[in-house]
């Protein structure tokens, strides 16, 4: 489906943040880039170079062209002409509310202000907002450009209008998006995971098994079966309804 959303800011460049940016130039986008540390336009530019050939393995394209690659020096500079900003800096509330309060002050009044957060709640984070109807949580899975799961959360005060045209945008860059019906701390896979990061540490603390026990326990069995189906479709496969 085609969206309108063509001009991408990326708004720090750590692994989420290049991973979105890879993602985006294999799909032909204009990316616009700032990270304060300059270290990091480095790591991108390498992670650019490193996955080029996998890349274009993946997306069955002949070439991953840089030449839509705008590195920026300020976030007022990447995200003044976006259509949407996706910020990806550290996964602390107060951090985020900052940057966040910074990308809307420049960026178009209807510009979507996605959120990589991994946990934290929209409302708290869309609060430092301005016009926070266009805040959303858009939580990708490393690697972002491998991966297809993206969750979106909105706050209390996001317009369902954004969370639509954010689930078109994302669809067209080959991702699934899982819209969350109620914003929860750590949203629905990572709070899947840490359910069996508990019982993994449960186990280990009762000397039931090693570290390597539990891994093979996964990679061997249900693992490769959850790359097909999940829980409920599993059991109703197995016991019906």
């Amino acid at each position: 489906m085609p969206t309108p959303i063509n001009k991408i800011a990326i708004i720090g460049t750590g692994v989420i943040g290049s991973g979105w940016t890879l993602r985006l130039l294999a799909k032909k986008k204009e990316v616009y880039v700032f990270d304060p540390n300059l270290k990091q336009e480095k790591f991108l530019l390498d992670e650019i170079k490193r996955t080029t050939k996998s890349l274009k393995n993946f997306y069955k394209t002949s070439t991953i062209s840089t030449k839509k690659l705008f590195l920026k020096k300020s976030i007022k500079e990447a995200v003044k002409d976006a259509d949407l900003i996706q910020e990806n800096g550290p996964e602390n509330e107060k951090i985020k509310k900052k940057i966040v309060k910074e990308i809307s002050k420049w960026s178009k009044p209807n510009a979507i202000i996605a959120s990589s957060s991994s946990g934290l709640l929209p409302t708290k984070i869309q609060s430092a907002c301005k016009n926070p109807a266009r805040f959303i949580i858009a939580h990708p899975f490393n690697p972002v450009y491998l991966l297809p799961l993206v969750e979106l959360v909105k706050g209390k005060k996001t317009k369902n209008n954004f969370i639509k045209k954010s689930e078109i945008f994302y669809r067209s860059l080959g991702m699934q998006p899982l819209i969350v019906k109620k914003e929860i701390e750590g949203y629905l896979s990572d709070r899947l995971q840490e359910s069996m990061w508990r019982e993994s540490l449960h186990i280990i603390n009762e000397n039931l098994a090693s570290t390597d026990d539990l891994d093979k326990a996964i990679i061997h069995g249900p693992g490769l079966r959850w790359s097909l189906m999940g829980t409920f479709l599993t059991f109703h496969l197995a016991g019906g309804n």
